[in-house]
């Protein structure tokens, strides 16, 4: 909920000068004349309004104008994100992300356990989608993960996993001991082919098996597949045996674009409502209603209200969003009007 700009360079703002940052429009005026400064107020009081009217929606279910329901659940990093926010608020985690738990080394399962524990707890009934841990590409661990010339395109998330599985079948267990508890789903990121779920599912079965022996109590989580890899979107049904889809637009968009998300240089050619993405997204979107495969959104894409509307002409009735955006991604909904689809 900060505003935030990033990838800037070479601004002349020196000691003691007046900068307006306006990180919804994208912009930075040095040294504002009074009638910059009268926009800039202006722009900020109708930005206060509209987050006003969006408070007023944030208990509500999230309905678009022509009486659609979309459901929107949130993203979370840490559990400690959740303090902050009303449950009643949302359906549910679209994304509980991992990677801080890898952040000074790997995890026991115990640790995983108590964090996973947390989330689901908070949830309070309603479903939870933990991520198996998305290390590589701009999330490096120090003793898991490999120095690559292109780590984007390396051995990063479920490809990481299975290739080092005792490592990923601590997280395993963790992950069938949490089921237990609650209505949790996992899913696996940066999933290419189906051998790569298979594989994944696998484990999953032998150390539930494990777990059984040993009198212990778990529960099978539904296994799901980020859909970000071009390949998936492109031809999903090669992965109908996976249990959900979950679009994960900001892989997906870099990909699409050949536009590295953290490459500022590039980062005006890495937008989610280009066409080709949205044919991406609607084609995984179709293809889920086809076969009774759930399809969600759990990039940034489904964060930013002016990219919702596109979302949603897709077919797209799912979205996870980020904590601070949920009530903004609310109110676009419910603007929105998204008709019926043949």
């Amino acid at each position: 909920g900060v505003p935030m700009l990033v990838g800037l360079e070479g601004l002349p703002l020196g000691k003691g000068k007046t900068a307006l940052i306006d990180a919804e429009e994208g912009s930075v005026v040095i040294d504002p004349n009074d009638e910059a400064r009268a926009l800039f107020r202006r722009r900020a009081a109708a930005g206060a309004d509209e987050k006003q009217r969006a408070a007023a929606v944030a208990l509500a279910p999230a309905r678009s104008a022509d009486s659609v329901d979309v459901a929107v659940s949130v993203n979370v990093a840490d559990p400690d994100e959740l303090a902050g926010i009303d449950v009643r608020s949302c359906d549910g985690v679209g994304l509980m992300r991992t990677e801080f738990l890898y952040g000074s080394g790997l995890p026991e399962e115990e640790t995983q356990l108590a964090a996973y524990r947390r989330v689901v707890e908070w949830a309070a009934g309603r479903p939870v989608v933990i991520r198996t841990v998305d290390a590589g590409g701009d999330k490096p661990v120090p003793g898991f993960t490999l120095e690559e010339t292109n780590p984007f395109l390396g051995l990063r998330g479920i490809r990481l996993a299975l290739a080092r599985p005792e490592v990923f079948r601590v997280q395993i267990r963790a992950l069938l001991r949490v089921a237990a508890q609650g209505p949790v789903s996992v899913m696996f990121p940066m999933v290419s082919v189906a051998a790569e779920y298979e594989a994944a599912r696998a484990l999953f079965l032998e150390e539930a098996q494990a777990l059984e022996a040993r009198g212990i109590r778990f529960a099978m989580p539904r296994l799901g597949i980020m859909v970000e890899v071009p390949a998936v979107a492109i031809a999903p049904q090669l992965l109908s045996d996976a249990a959900f889809f979950s679009i994960g637009s900001n892989d997906l968009t870099q990909y699409v674009l050949a536009a590295g998300r953290d490459n500022g240089s590039v980062a005006g050619l890495a937008d989610a409502r280009h066409p080709a993405v949205l044919s991406l997204i609607e084609t995984v979107v179709r293809f889920g209603a086809e076969q009774g495969i759930p399809v969600s959104l759990c990039g940034d894409a489904g964060s930013d209200p002016a990219a919702l509307p596109a979302l949603l002409a897709t077919g797209l009735r799912s979205v996870s969003v980020a904590p601070a955006q949920l009530p903004l991604a609310k109110l676009a909904i419910s603007r929105t009007t998204v008709g019926t689809r043949s």
